[in-house]
Formats: C-alpha cells, structure tokens, sequence
C-alpha cells in the first residue's frame, strides 16, 4: 500500500515537472503576441485611479507615492490613493511625509480605513468605494513604477474591453543583495519570462501578480471584487474573471523594480504565505471550475496553475513514504524504482532548463556568477519543504488565517523561527539517502542542502557568512 500510495505521488510530481516543461516549450516556439497599444491623445484618455496598499510600510510607503506622482499622465485624469493599513499612532506622521514629496496639484489621497478585514484585499475593496475611475494600477509598497508606466499599459484596457488587467514584469532592485536574493532574481524572473509570457503567447488563464499591474474596473465588479477569504486575492480574482470570460495582458518589456526579502526569515514566510494562499484559492474554486461550461483544456490549465503549491505538500509525503519503507526495510519494486528515477531525473532537469531559459529570455546567462546562481536557486528552494508543507496542510484543514506581511529589509527573523526544524531535517536525511535506494539519492541531497542553507541562515539570522555575488573573491 505504501509503494502504491508512493507511486500515486511521484506521478503527481511528473505533472508538476511536465507543466514547467511544457510551458517552457511554449515560451521558446510559440510566436510573439503583442497587445495592441493605440495611440490615444491626452483629451481622450480615460480617469486612471492608482492604489498603493501599505501596511506599516515606513520610508518605502513614502518612496512609491513620490513614484506614483511622478506618472506620465494628465493630472486632471489620475487619482492616487494611498490606503494605509498600518498602526493609527504612524498615520499623521506618514500623512506629513508624503506631503512634503508629493507636488500639491497631486490628487492623492491618504485614507485609512480603521481595520484589516480582508487584509490587502479588504484596502484594495475599500479604496475602489471611493473612486468611479474605469482603470485601476496597482503597486505595493517596495515598487517603484517608471513614468511611462500608465502609456504603456492602459491603452491595451481601452483597447480590448475583453481584457482584464495588464500586467508587467518583476524587476530586482537589490538583486545581488546575497545570494538569496540572486537566487530569487532567477526564480521570480523565470515565472515571468518563461512562464506568464508562455501563458500569454499560447492564450492560457494566467494570475495577476498583485503588483505592477493595471485591472479593468469592469472585470473587477464582474468577476466579484477583491475578497479577503484566501491569502492570494490577486490569483483569487485573476481566475474568476477567467471563468467569466476574460483574457489577461502581458507586457514582457516593461519592467517594474521592486524588493526581494534579503533574509531566510523573511523569504520563507512570503512563500508560506504564497503556498497557503494557492492551497486556498484550490479549495475555494476548483469546485467551481469543473463545474461551470468552460473547455476541458481551460479547466486543466486553470487546475494546474492553481495546485502548483502542491509540489511541497508531494514532495514531503514523498520522503516520508520512502524514509518509512527504508527504515521497514522493504525491497522496492522494480515499477516504482524505476519510476522513482524518471521522476526524479524529470524533476532535476526541467527546473534547471526553467531557470536557465528564463536567463537566456533576458539576456543573462553571461552574468557574473551565472552557475552558482543556478545551482542555489535550484537548492533553496527545497529548503522550504517543511514550511510549505505546514502552510498546505493548515489551508487545506479551514485554519484561521493570519496575513504575515513579508520583512522588508533589515528584517531578519519573523515568528521566533530560528530554523531548527530544518536543521534537524538536513541533518538527519543524508543519513538515510545513503543506504541501499540510490534512486532517490538525487532528491535527498537537494532536499538537505536546502534545509541546511534555510535552517542556518534562520538560525544566524542573516546571511553573512555567505560572500556577496557582486563582490571579488577574497573581498
């Protein structure tokens, strides 16, 4: 039973594998798509409303309304509202601070609505009551939106009523930070380049990304507005406007610099948070989904892209199987040997030809440091089995949700977590990796070096030990 339940989960995991590599297939064959972008004079462009959720966001609250000031478009036609969800007792100071860089012919609007029902989706929700305007940007607080950035996006939304939001891609501002960040620069830019430009080309249901982005007001109330019930509002409404019928906009060549978490502690719970949301957005629509009359293919690429979270929950049940039967001993069957070594092989390779095509997009893969890059973003992830894991399995058991902010910078620990957990892990499964099942050797070794990386960088706190990838050897 256990050997058949270990089969049912790596087959799962072929999936996973099977979607990255399909999508990246798509990205390197299929033909370009290009929004159409008319140019429209100043008269006739639409009200763009520009919302800046913040939370306690201090100086970089500050930074993304001075940007959002700064945006090429008609003042008469562009309302900011900055919506503050942070302690009453900062408010006036933040009022204060964006005063003195915001120009005062600005329409800008500092609100705050007093509770965070609904987290970021319940601000968003809030801030839209007080405001008619027909296009909504979005950008959270560690963005930086360039001048052209509404030029360059609205027209497509004026263009195509059948488009909901227009999204742009992630940039990294402090990208070579440590190689935490470095690897995240690989991660987040393979999502975007390989796998939201393939979506867009091959016309597939793709997730606004939260940020740097512009909605259809229109598809917003049709699609039933922002919601706080999950911890991914964006995915959340992304794929009920998809089952209205609306088509999402990419724009591969507008890049929006933002913050990546520059410590384990901050990172590992923004991907918990991201998995947990992910978890809740499955459980919430996928009954939803294959109910309605949309095509089959619709709702497979819908499922797929919403049950990626599961790759942590089916990678650990994956070593807790093989960990049981190794300690009981049992003699593998050649079946699910040999399909322990597909999956795995399958599992390495396509992540490494994902994260090296996203590189290759954007015209990386000569940079400094480029292998060891690769090689981390491949490891640290796994570091985040244990996390992950838990974040599944408390959304999938109706756990009450807690919306845990990621640390921005100097930020080094979140929760009391110290890494043990992952520590003891990495500590104790190459001891088991090398007994007589070779087949998942492979898998073991990444396993453990995440979790050693993870589990110390949570203890120190920091990464400081690890030399910086911008820096000369020896420095």
């Amino acid at each position: 039973m256990l050997q058949f339940t270990l089969a049912l989960v790596l087959v799962a995991l072929a999936i996973l594998s099977l979607q990255l590599a399909v999508l990246a297939i798509l990205r390197m064959y299929r033909a370009p798509r290009h929004l159409r972008m008319p140019l429209i004079p100043d008269e006739a462009l639409p009200h763009v409303l520009v919302q800046l959720p913040v939370c306690d966001e201090g100086s970089l609250a500050v930074r993304v309304a001075a940007s959002a000031a700064q945006l090429d478009w008609p003042k008469d036609k562009l309302e900011i509202q900055l919506l503050d969800d942070g302690p009453a007792h900062k408010h006036e100071a933040l009022i204060a601070a964006v005063r003195d860089v915001v120009p005062a012919d600005v329409n800008l609007k500092i609100m705050r609505r007093g509770e965070r029902a609904g987290f970021k989706a319940g601000n968003l929700a809030f801030g839209l009551t007080h405001s008619q305007a027909p296009y909504v940007a979005v950008f959270d607080a560690d963005f930086v939106p360039p001048r052209d950035f509404l030029r360059r996006t609205v027209p497509a939304l004026v263009a195509d009523n059948g488009l909901a939001f227009v999204q742009a891609r992630w940039g990294h501002a402090n990208r070579n930070r440590n190689w935490l960040t470095r690897a995240q620069g690989f991660l987040l830019d393979s999502h975007f380049a390989v796998e939201q430009e393939a979506r867009f080309r091959a016309g597939l249901p793709m997730s606004f990304n939260g940020t740097a982005g512009v909605w259809s007001r229109e598809a917003i109330d049709n699609g039933g507005g922002w919601t706080g019930d999950t911890l991914t509002e964006d995915l959340d409404l992304s794929m009920r406007c998809s089952l209205k019928g609306y088509r999402m906009g990419f724009v591969h060549d507008l890049e929006v610099p933002g913050e990546l978490p520059e410590t384990a502690a901050a990172w590992r719970a923004q991907q918990a948070r991201w998995t947990k949301g992910h978890a809740q957005c499955a459980a919430k629509l996928l009954p939803l989904i294959w109910s309605s009359a949309i095509p089959l293919w619709q709702k497979t690429a819908m499922t797929l892209q919403m049950c990626q979270f599961g790759f942590y929950l089916l990678a650990g049940t994956s070593a807790v199987i093989s960990l049981v039967l190794m300690y009981l001993d049992v003699v593998y069957l050649d079946s699910v040997a040999t399909l322990g070594l597909i999956v795995t092989a399958l599992g390495i390779s396509t992540s490494l030809f994902y994260l090296r095509l996203g590189q290759q997009m954007l015209g990386r893969e000569h940079e400094p440091y480029f292998l060891p890059s690769l090689l981390l973003a491949m490891i640290f992830p796994s570091g985040l089995v244990l996390s992950n894991a838990r974040a599944t399995y408390e959304a999938l058991s109706g756990k009450p949700m807690d919306f845990a902010r990621t640390p921005k910078a100097g930020a080094a620990i979140v929760g009391g977590w110290r890494g043990s957990p992952e520590l003891v892990t990495g500590i104790s499964l190459p001891v088991f990796a090398l007994t007589e099942q070779a087949w998942s050797l492979p898998f073991f070794i990444i396993a453990a070096a995440g979790l050693l990386l993870i589990g110390g960088m949570g203890l120190q706190g920091r990464l400081a030990r690890l030399p910086a990838p911008d820096s000369a050897p020896g420095e």
